[in-house]
């Protein structure tokens, strides 16, 4: 809500106001370019102060000063360093992330986008430190302007990754072909230098100039040759209806034939998703892979024309992230050593055709389609209009399956005893070495005869706290019951937790009660989980997300395990129009991996375990969930995770340990045996 008071505005309203993103003026204040706000309990007020001088920023960097020389320049200095200053600008015309974004017209994390790409390189320095050649501006601009007209950014990324890695060959070849131009010429060094001043800019015009014109000739002939006219789409209408009777999702999820299928279900939140199909997929890779999968959804959310109810569910991506950018092979150094993850890559987001929500209010369905060439948008929706009609003319009845089942346990820990405990020998070691202070150490365990249908429903009777999840392609489930929120963002409020430290359940509510006193009373188990606690709000610090934590942590309690939960919140400022630069899938970014799946310090731990773990973890502690076109949405890590595939009824579950300097190889293989129960139970009949 507005404060009457005139001349006061929260961050949001005074980015607004300056017509500035919220970064750029948290950016402002840690270059102490902008004075802090004015508290007021939790809530920070600027004033008419905090506007003029943002409005003096803009002014002076419209003039060529860098935000270094703003930063050199008082408030009522507006006079003989002017000059000076424009020169050593002239002579210096570097600029730094917030200081190219605002000149491009772009957000922040557009800048980061392009850098994690590797198609944008800084001068010098790094991260906040570094520093852009003005000519990266027209950079941005152009691939602003592409957006603006329907590009999608991670469509853009591919596409500009691609053209690089060919210009890279491009300019290996050029070279030779000067050197061996200088060679004949007898030249030297400074020849060659001279020679290639010379001819690179008449080259880059020829290339230029062919590319331009094979370019245009091709999508001409393209598009003539496309019946359809799909080359020319690119808006999208979702459709959102409110069905008269409730459906089970579970029923709809098993029913479906479409080759790719998601299920989210979360029994204690009394919601459930159901995605069919995909109209729209984004899968960037590398490193910037949440960057741009954030950025893709922002640009498609602008895409989408929305119609139905206004109370409908905003339209859904569903989908998950690899662990690493890239599989790592174990101790053999075998890229890609099992298990197959084929059809997982590092990213993988679809807006589905069909979205089924169920929630408190009931069931609804919302069908999307791209609008090709020679249709209107109304002729798109009237489309969806009687597919949904069919639709529900078919809908399926609650699932019903044997929900009888024995407690499992693992059969196969003599085989995986020795080569377990050695590791986690090797990893105390490493640990009393210093190369780290604690890593994630995980291991696989294979059951056949499964049905990944029946599994999905015994996980919901079983655990309704957790996010019971089946990311299907083809006949291949990657399923599990999470217990670990990531991330969740709803509105301006971020909700997460860490959760790190197990034990087992007793047999009663005493002997419940004992081992969770021990669990809270492990000074090893208690700075395994105070790891997780520093690590996450070190990291939401970065975004200028800081909340609040409990000050003792609570113990979560599970139908085989209890484990130390301490729940972390934090409340970001969006933008009050156009489409928000912030989403669950960018602070995810910032999160992944926690030391709860990897370790602390992050880097040096996952160093150690690609190098050393026994498989490839492919999607296995990784985020998986949805995300709403508006930013909304909840991803877990997938724990309690397994790859199933339907079809030879294999399965191949995972289970991890932490590890830190006082660990004993047996008690941890032991507790990933416990884990491992969790699915196992639901498993045996």
């Amino acid at each position: 809500m507005s404060d009457p008071q005139p001349d006061r505005y929260r961050v949001e309203d005074l980015a607004e106001a300056a017509d500035v993103a919220v970064d750029t003026v948290r950016y402002y204040q840690r270059r102490k370019l902008l004075a802090p706000p004015q508290k007021e309990g939790r809530v920070a007020w600027y004033d008419a102060g905090h506007l003029a001088r943002l409005q003096e920023i803009r002014h002076l960097a419209d003039e060529g000063f860098t935000l270094a020389q703003v930063g050199a320049l008082s408030a009522k200095d507006a006079g003989g360093q002017l000059a000076d200053l424009a020169a050593q600008h002239a002579a210096d015309p570097d600029l730094d992330k917030a200081e190219l974004a605002r000149r491009a017209e772009v957000p922040e994390f557009i800048v980061d986008l392009v850098v994690g790409a590797g198609l944008l390189v800084s001068s010098s320095g790094e991260g906040d430190s570094a520093r852009f050649p003005a000519d990266a501006v027209d950079m941005l601009v152009a691939a602003r302007t592409l957006v603006s007209e329907g590009v999608t950014l991670e469509e853009l990324t591919a596409l500009a990754m691609r053209h690089a890695t060919h210009v890279e060959d491009v300019i290996d070849d050029a070279i030779e072909l000067f050197k061996r131009h200088s060679d004949r010429r007898g030249g030297d060094r400074d020849e060659l230098i001279g020679l290639m001043h010379r001819l690179v800019p008449v080259a880059s015009d020829l290339v230029g100039r062919h590319f331009e014109r094979t370019l245009l000739s091709r999508a001409l002939a393209r598009m003539g040759d496309d019946a359809t006219g799909d080359v020319l789409s690119g808006g999208l209408v979702v459709l959102a209806r409110k069905l008269d009777e409730r459906v089970d999702p579970l029923a709809v999820f098993a029913t479906a034939a479409d080759p790719n299928r998601a299920l989210w279900i979360r029994p204690d939140r009394d919601l459930a998703l159901v995605g069919l199909g995909a109209v729209e997929t984004i899968a960037p890779v590398g490193d910037g892979r949440f960057s741009a999968a954030s950025a893709a959804r922002a640009a498609l959310a602008a895409r989408v024309k929305r119609t139905g109810p206004s109370d409908a569910p905003a339209p859904v991506l569903v989908g998950g992230f690899s662990f690493s950018a890239s599989g790592w092979g174990g101790p053999s150094g075998e890229a890609g050593r099992g298990p197959d993850w084929s059809g997982f890559p590092e990213a993988h987001w679809v807006l589905p055709e069909l979205t089924f929500v169920d929630r408190l209010d009931g069931s609804w369905v919302l069908a999307a389609a791209r609008v090709v060439a020679g249709e209107s948008e109304e002729d798109a929706i009237d489309s969806l209009d009687r597919r949904i009609d069919a639709l529900c003319a078919d809908l399926p009845g609650p699932l019903t399956v044997d929900l009888n089942f024995e407690n499992g346990e693992v059969s196969d820990e003599g085989a995986t005893a020795a080569p377990y405990e050695s590791m986690v020998a090797d990893a105390v070691s490493s640990i009393a070495a210093g190369e780290f202070g604690k890593v994630v150490l995980a291991r696989t365990h294979d059951e056949v005869g499964i049905d990944p249908i029946t599994i999905l429903a015994r996980l919901r009777e079983r655990y309704p706290g957790c996010a019971v999840f089946s990311l299907a392609v083809g006949p291949r489930h990657f399923l599990g019951a999470s217990p670990e929120e990531l991330v969740a963002l709803d509105g301006r409020q971020v909700r997460t937790a860490a959760l790190a430290g197990t034990t087992g359940v007793g047999w009663d509510e005493t002997s419940d009660a004992g081992l969770a006193s021990e669990m809270l009373n492990s000074a090893k188990i208690r700075e395994e989980h105070q790891y997780v606690v520093d690590d996450i709000t070190n990291r939401l610090a970065a975004l200028g997300l800081v909340g609040e934590t409990l000050a003792e942590p609570e113990v979560l309690r599970l139908a085989r395990l209890q484990h130390l939960r301490t729940p972390i919140t934090a409340r970001i400022e969006r933008r009050t129009g156009g489409v928000s630069d912030m989403d669950v899938l960018r602070v995810a970014g910032v999160l992944h991996p926690t030391p709860a799946v990897a370790g602390t310090p992050t880097a040096a731990a996952v160093n150690w375990l690609e190098a050393r773990e026994a498989f490839d973890r492919g999607w296995y502690a990784a985020p998986v969930g949805w995300c709403d076109l508006d930013g909304n949405g909840e991803l877990r890590v997938a724990l309690r995770s397994a790859l199933v595939d339907a079809t030879s009824g294999h399965a191949t579950l995972f289970s991890g340990a932490g590890i830190v300097a006082d660990s004993v190889p047996a008690d941890e293989l032991t507790e990933t045996g416990v884990k491992l129960r969790a699915l196992l139970d639901v498993m045996n009949k």
